[in-house]
């Protein structure tokens, strides 16, 4: 039997707005995060995290649950969702599952395969290899799981090479060897945008983000937390080589801050197409295309939740 609906799509696709329409509208809806960066605190404006107003005005669950210099896997997602999602029912309300991290929407769906735990001393290898270096490598080694994840999601593209490297098994093989059924509790609804409109979306965001004191969170946090692996997801790492005048190899960039939302938009429109691909793979239930469907998108999870 289906107990909760996960809503994903692409990065600013609009999936917040959503959820918080519906749950106002129901009254006894509770949002469960699936967005790896707001699962951390002071991560705040270049995570997107819904507002303080948002979540005093609908219960919100998973959002500042792990520090900056923690390692929040997605093993610990699928342990505090289930618990979250158990003390939510007990109450006699209901879990709407919000959020666009693929490898944690993968856990949640198929569950995890096992795998080698991680190695300081490997990881210490690749410290000075780039991203992109690294992404790379792994092109070469395990093409189909280089596929799978963003050039500069550095932590999952260092997780891969590590299992590699000590189980001696692609990363890709492991989980082709996971349950093909998906988890019947749950299912899959995205909601997507035609490209130009998200692209502006993306733009305008970005834009907001910046005016709303971006680049101060992030020197903050550097200063505060240097060795957090969070400050090297999309759009902080930008903003960092922003800020130490880094430029990109292979391509010449605008000067000063239009330059800057020109490689995070960049960024998130590579993340887009990932994520969609993610989508593909985990093979969703349900697609909108918003705003064409959004009055029958939320007809339908008001209905399901009724």
């Amino acid at each position: 039997m289906v107990q909760s609906i996960v809503l994903t799509g692409p990065t600013a696709s609009g999936k917040t707005g959503v959820a918080l329409e519906v749950a106002a509208s129901l009254g006894n809806l509770e949002i469960i995060n699936a967005d790896s960066v707001c699962f951390y605190r002071h991560f705040d404006i270049g995570s997107a995290k819904p507002t303080e107003q948002e979540r005093s005005s609908i219960p919100h669950h998973l959002i500042d649950v792990a520090n900056p210099e923690e390692t929040y896997h997605a093993a610990r997602f699928l342990e505090d969702c289930t618990r979250t999602l158990g003390e939510i029912h007990s109450r006699g309300k209901r879990a709407l599952i919000v959020g666009g991290s693929g490898f944690y929407l993968k856990a949640l769906r198929f569950g995890l395969w096992d795998a080698p735990p991680t190695s300081p001393e490997f990881r210490k290898t690749l410290e000075s290899l780039s991203s992109s270096d690294l992404h790379s490598r792994l092109l070469v080694e395990d093409p189909v799981q280089a596929s799978r994840i963003a050039p500069q999601d550095r932590y999952r593209i260092i997780r891969a090479l590590e299992i590699l490297a000590l189980s001696g098994k692609k990363p890709s093989e492991l989980e082709a060897s996971m349950p093909s059924e998906p988890d019947p509790r749950f299912q899959l609804w995205v909601i997507d945008r035609e490209a130009e409109d998200l692209e502006a979306r993306i733009r305008s965001r970005i834009r907001g983000m910046i005016n709303a004191g971006w680049l101060e969170e992030t020197s903050q946090l550097r200063s505060r937390y240097p060795e957090s692996k969070t400050l090297h997801s999309l759009g902080y790492q930008q903003v960092l080589d922003h800020l130490d005048g880094i430029s990109p190899s292979g391509r010449k960039i605008k000067p000063g801050m239009e330059g800057l939302e020109d490689e995070i938009g960049l960024a998130h429109r590579q993340l887009a197409k990932q994520q969609r691909t993610w989508f593909k793979n985990l093979g969703f239930d349900r697609h909108f295309l918003l705003d064409r469907d959004r009055i029958s998108l939320k007809e339908a999870l008001m209905g399901f939740y009724q």
